[in-house]
């Protein structure tokens, strides 16, 4: 087995790469370094998990370089994570989405396909659930209007999955859940609510603190890939999976773990986000049937693993970090 993981310098691509290797399989990351959040901060996480070496500066829209790298490695296996992310971001600057999210998803699966490479994981997203439907989502739902053009781009990276022809590549689109953890992204909820905690600035809350999420812990997620990549089980030609915890709790239950584990956090109530939707819930049933261990990590446990992490950092580089996301 020979994998490639993109966006392996990211948040979920670090750890999966990382874990990758403490397991021995033979593998080789790629990733663009993009400036939506600090690439210092993408620089740090390789360097911290000794992977420097180990991932390469790559655009995946560039078909060229995709393809000198396939003709050179020939991945057995792919683990599709680069992606634009940020579902309020796209309000603001689409093209990302339209050029890395589109053209390069097109790239990797044409590519895929031309090397035959046996398995082809990719990042979807909770996103595309939108709002409106009955908890646990379920994979087979139908899915209402996307309600942010990240959503979007995830919803057609499905629809591109399974219906471009293939004669040998294996497509599972991996729909994660609100994943959280150490080096996670400068603009989700929990590395901002921790570092404003330490930066002692105030967290501006543009959603209610009923807001539900199923929150996964990233290890968790990197374990199920690992998981998804050894399993032999003959399945369809494209299957659509969750990865999720299971176990939603709402932002206020988020906010208490925080503070009880010693992070209190000055909360500033601003206009709620109409791009934000009210609930994720997944059901893992179809996770289960595959006989794949899904997430377990309880929301504490994997909140104070985050917490031993960024107390860690620099407070210098946490607050670049922090600022490089305009909010």
């Amino acid at each position: 087995m020979r994998i490639l993981v993109t966006g392996a310098a990211g948040f979920i691509g670090g750890n999966l790469l990382s874990t990758l290797k403490s397991e021995n399989f033979e593998c080789k990351g790629i990733d663009s370094f993009s400036t939506y959040y600090s690439p210092e901060m993408k620089l740090a996480h390789v360097s911290s998990l000794d992977l420097y070496d180990d991932v390469l500066k790559m655009d995946i829209n560039s078909r060229e370089d995709l393809q000198s790298l396939f003709n050179s490695f020939r991945p057995s296996h792919v683990v599709h994570l680069a992606a634009q992310g940020g579902v309020r971001a796209s309000r603001n600057d689409p093209w990302p989405y339209l050029s890395t999210n589109q053209i390069g998803f097109q790239n990797i699966v044409e590519l895929c396909e031309e090397y035959s490479v046996k398995k082809l994981l990719y990042a979807s997203s909770s996103s595309v659930y939108g709002q409106g439907l009955n908890p646990p989502f379920k994979e087979s739902d139908y899915l209402p209007m996307p309600r942010s053009l990240y959503a979007l781009s995830k919803f057609s990276n499905e629809l591109v999955a399974g219906n471009f022809p293939t004669n040998s590549t294996q497509r599972i689109g991996m729909r994660f859940f609100s994943v959280y953890g150490p080096w996670g992204r400068p603009d989700m909820a929990v590395f901002r609510i921790l570092a404003s905690s330490l930066l002692k600035k105030d967290f501006k809350l543009t959603a209610n603190k009923e807001l539900i999420r199923d929150f996964t812990y990233v290890q968790d997620v990197s374990n199920t890939i690992v998981s998804l990549l050894n399993s032999e089980v003959s399945r369809k030609k494209h299957e659509i999976l969750n990865i999720a915890g299971s176990k939603p709790e709402t932002l206020e239950t988020l906010f208490n773990i925080t503070e009880e584990l010693g992070y209190p956090i000055k909360i500033i109530q601003e206009k709620s986000d109409p791009m934000d939707v009210n609930m994720t819930h997944a059901s893992v049933d179809k996770l289960e049937q595959w006989n794949i261990a899904g997430p377990q990590t309880l929301l504490k446990v994997g909140i104070g693993n985050t917490i031993d992490w960024i107390k860690k950092i620099e407070i210098q580089a946490l607050s670049a970090w922090y600022d490089s996301i305009k909010t």
